[in-house]
């Protein structure tokens, strides 16, 4: 009987945790946010390529030493992150099985399939909000642009460089963002 109470109770817990509301045909949240200024300044991200993670990195606090992590082809981690910009502030994390991104397909990238977010630009500076799966934490990256390069890094000094990747043109036109 207390084994039964104890799984229904943990069973209880973990829904409750969960989002139950709204979400995409592939079963990501799709949750109203507060969206970031409007006012950004769209020069300086392409809206027509992806941003693929190239490496990510930890600065100690005390020190401001910095580690780096490349993501590399030796990796075991079998997915790979690609951001996509769109107008009016809004931003698409995709999350793409490696064995895929050697043969990347329009499809891959129909926002339905993305986490949701926003993005603001000032000068050189980015801020992006993206909203998590089960908890919907909303994480509020801050980094810089340079050139190609994007680096965000959170509040637990943990930066990841994301590095702009050409893709034909067909891959992403004609998707718009459903939040």
């Amino acid at each position: 009987m207390v084994r039964k109470v104890s799984y229904l109770f943990l069973v209880f817990i973990l829904y409750s945790c969960c989002y139950t509301g709204i979400r995409s045909p592939n079963g990501l949240p799709r949750r109203k946010i507060h969206p970031l200024p409007m006012n950004t300044d769209y020069t300086l991200i392409d809206t027509m390529a992806l941003y693929k993670i190239d490496y990510f990195y930890s600065r100690n606090g005390l020190t401001k030493e910095v580690s780096r992590h490349y993501k590399d082809i030796d990796n075991t981690y079998p997915y790979t992150s690609y951001f996509k910009f769109y107008a009016k502030g809004k931003v698409g994390l995709f999350i793409i099985p490696k064995k895929d991104t050697l043969h990347l397909e329009r499809g891959l990238f129909n926002p339905e399939q993305a986490k949701m977010g926003y993005f603001y630009i000032d000068k050189n500076r980015i801020r992006i909000s993206t909203i998590g799966d089960c908890n919907l934490y909303i994480s509020n990256d801050k980094g810089s642009i340079s050139k190609d390069t994007i680096d965000v890094i959170n509040k637990n000094n943990i930066g990841i460089v994301h590095i702009r990747k050409e893709v034909p043109k067909e891959l992403l036109e004609g998707w718009e963002p459903d939040w």
